[in-house]
């Protein structure tokens, strides 16, 4: 009887390394296992319970610049999911937009800035002096008292001074941005959000400084 005995396994190993050697090197190893997806960075806490803990996650969102910062910053913003709901705005300062403007070669300002246009100021933002620790800070506007409820709704009014500070670890700290926001806040399912805010240039930096110190208006406008 004649021996059938089949040998072609032996000889597969050599044949895929064969192959391997024959890719060309810009191709990707189709053996090789899928690269896990970048890290977001670290996790943020969000809390949205109260003013204050909105205005601390805020505080907390701008100073860590990843995804899950930008996340949780968005978090705070309200989302309008039907007709009906307050969904967020965010509205220039008139002295800071004309400015703009001029300078911005025929680029307009997008009316209304919403919810999908804010996630572009968080980057913008983290982008600026990215080696440098970020601090951000609420202050209350002078100019303003209380937080104050509106009649009998679920909606407050807020006004704060914000102030963003780098700082590297050689030289002078920096800020980077400031301002005042005057917002609109709703309270929904035991937890606030932000879908109102009106931006005003902080007087003592101007409209044009010389270096940073600007208001979120004009970021938000660069960051486009």
């Amino acid at each position: 009887m004649v021996n059938a005995r089949i040998t072609w396994p032996r000889r597969v190993p050599a044949l895929l390394f064969a192959l391997l050697l024959a890719l060309p090197l810009g191709c990707n190893n189709p053996f090789k296992p899928a690269d896990p997806p970048p890290p977001s960075g670290e996790a943020v806490p969000e809390e949205f319970g109260s003013i204050v803990d909105l205005l601390g996650t805020v505080k907390t969102a701008i100073e860590t610049r990843t995804p899950n910062g930008a996340d949780a910053y968005l978090h705070a913003m309200a989302e309008s999911t039907s007709v009906g709901d307050h969904a967020f705005r965010a509205f220039y300062d008139p002295s800071v937009e004309a400015a703009w403007l001029i300078n911005s070669g025929g680029q307009t300002a997008p009316e209304p800035w919403n919810l999908a246009l804010e996630r572009g100021l968080h980057s913008e933002l983290s982008g600026i002096l990215p080696n440098a620790p970020y601090l951000f800070s609420w202050e209350d506007d002078p100019g303003h008292g209380f937080d104050t409820q509106i009649g009998t709704t679920n909606v407050w009014e807020v006004h704060r001074h914000y102030k963003l500070v780098a700082a590297p670890a050689t030289g002078e700290p920096v800020i980077i941005a400031v301002g005042y926001a005057d917002m609109l806040m709703i309270e929904q399912n035991s937890r606030f959000f932000i879908f109102d805010w009106h931006d005003r240039v902080d007087p003592a930096f101007g409209v044009n400084p010389p270096d940073f110190q600007r208001s979120f208006s004009y970021y938000r406008l660069e960051s486009q």
